[in-house]
């Protein structure tokens, strides 16, 4: 489908930055308004929170102050969120209105919380009065529980245009799937595109694989195909947003200029190629 494909970054593409690992976090963390800035600085389109930042933790006058940043700054929003019970999904609907947002993405799972396939298409149903109402599209994203074909099979069953999928690079390797097969089900309901490369490592003298983070276009995934996959076969607007799997450096210092080092030639590659 033609459409508008924007470009842009997530509290993911700033995985250090916004304090995700424990064991490499900054004293003061990435706030919103900062990772808006640094979409600003690259010259991308969309900014998409991530549940490595919260926003349910924000007021709503900071949700307020938010929306009125990025729009001053010509910024599309998105929103995101994990496990997605009826009360948190709902809060998460109103958020994403508050900050204008049109797209939240959304991981099933939480610690405590896995629904089979049928329980979570009934939250997703009892959801659309609230989206249609709200203006918010739905983007599950495989993660690694369910396949590829259980994530369509979501969106055929609620039968709604505001229920689609986000399709990550590179998530369905942990449930044994290739890219292709995640394209094959997924890229017809794609609202959002997750693009991460990656690399797949011998460790442990040989003794096992590893599979890690890149700095895209220098690792296995076929970025382009991906992308053109996603924009060709899907029936909505695509937002490609960048994310990260980078492994931390020997110090913090070093760990956050390479973050900021692969933001910056990964988007210069988007750029290039969409």
């Amino acid at each position: 489908m033609e459409g508008k494909h924007r470009i842009g970054i997530s509290s993911f593409t700033y995985c250090f930055a916004c304090g995700t690992r424990p064991d490499h976090k900054p004293e003061r963390v990435m706030t919103p308004h900062e990772l808006i800035g640094k979409a600003v600085a690259l010259g991308v389109q969309v900014v998409q929170f991530g549940d490595n930042m919260p926003l349910e933790k924000c007021s709503t006058d900071e949700l307020d102050m938010i929306r009125t940043y990025a729009e001053e700054h010509g910024i599309e929003l998105e929103a995101g969120m994990r496990k997605a019970t009826p009360e948190r999904l709902a809060e998460y609907i109103d958020i994403s209105k508050r900050i204008g947002a049109r797209v939240l993405r959304v991981i099933t799972d939480g610690p405590d919380f896995q629904p089979d396939l049928e329980e979570f298409c009934r939250i997703l149903s009892d959801a659309v009065p609230q989206l249609e109402e709200s203006g918010v599209c739905l983007g599950i994203e495989n993660h690694d529980r369910f396949s590829a074909q259980e994530y369509a099979a979501m969106v055929e069953t609620v039968g709604h245009p505001q229920v689609r999928l986000t399709v990550d690079s590179v998530n369905s390797l942990s449930h044994e799937e290739t890219v292709s097969e995640v394209l094959k089900y997924m890229a017809p309901y794609c609202i959002c595109l997750h693009m991460k490369d990656y690399v797949i490592k011998r460790y442990n003298g040989g003794g096992g694989l590893k599979v890690t983070g890149a700095c895209l276009g220098t690792g296995r995934l076929d970025a382009q195909n991906f992308y053109e996959e996603c924009r060709t076969r899907s029936d909505s607007d695509v937002n490609v947003i960048l994310e990260s799997w980078m492994e931390p450096c020997e110090t913090l210092e070093e760990t956050l200029q390479r973050e900021e080092d692969w933001a910056e030639k990964s988007v210069e590659y988007l750029k290039k190629m969409i």
